[in-house]
């Protein structure tokens, strides 16, 4: 048991230095006007970590992915043609979206300060959206997750009860979420000095093409496929 421990905790600490997870939070860190609001995007990634590595734990992952396999194999025409359909339609709306936002940067820049009273304020990302963000970017990042997988992989020879399973995922996860629990209190008592400043501006820049460019890239990957 001590060499399982030893283990989570270095396989753990390994899968935590992922520079992914890090700078998706100190952009949406930027972005929120509520700095706490980011706690959401933490547990969100947390409880998605937790519950596929419980899916693969006890094979429901596995059975979930062949069920996909045969409906693709199944309705190949219907599948492909509705990812095509959708492909198309989430990449014109990318490029849509990227001409707004170029348009109303352009108009910003126009305009200048004498207006700022007058503009709106960008709208802010609630707490559920940030929890799904967070949940979301961990499910990609999964398929990468060498480590976990590794832990898993080793906490199943051990043939545990389910409680002692929890524990060791429970351990892993909180390691796992570490560094962005520390860089959420590290921003926050930096926040309001120059460099944070400046941070935050560059952030604001590039946080306004996010979303045109991911919808963009998600229909050229549906595409692709």
């Amino acid at each position: 048991m001590w060499f399982l421990l030893g283990t989570t905790l270095t396989a753990s600490f390994f899968d935590s230095l992922n520079p992914s997870a890090i700078a998706q939070q100190m952009l949406l860190q930027a972005m929120v006007k509520k700095k706490r609001h980011i706690w959401f995007f933490i547990c969100g990634i947390g409880t998605a970590n937790l519950i596929m590595g419980l899916a693969i734990y006890y094979g429901i992952a596995t059975w979930v992915s062949k069920f996909l396999t045969k409906i693709v194999n199944a309705y190949p025409l219907y599948v492909y043609g509705a990812a095509a359909i959708g492909g198309i339609v989430l990449l014109g709306a990318g490029i849509r979206l990227i001409i707004k936002t170029r348009q109303s940067n352009a108009e910003k820049n126009n305009n200048g300060c004498e207006e700022t009273e007058n503009v709106k304020a960008p709208a802010q990302l609630s707490p559920v959206s940030l929890f799904i963000m967070g949940a979301a970017f961990c499910m990609v990042e999964l398929t990468s997750a060498f480590p976990y997988f590794g832990f898993l992989a080793l906490l199943t020879s051990y043939h545990l009860i389910f409680p002692l399973a929890l524990l060791f995922m429970l351990i892993y996860n909180f390691m796992y979420m570490l560094p962005l629990i520390l860089l959420y209190f590290g921003y926050n008592k930096l926040q309001g000095t120059t460099t944070i400043k400046k941070l935050e501006s560059v952030l604001d820049k590039v946080s306004s093409y996010i979303v045109p460019v991911v919808v963009s890239l998600v229909g050229i990957l549906l595409q692709a496929d």
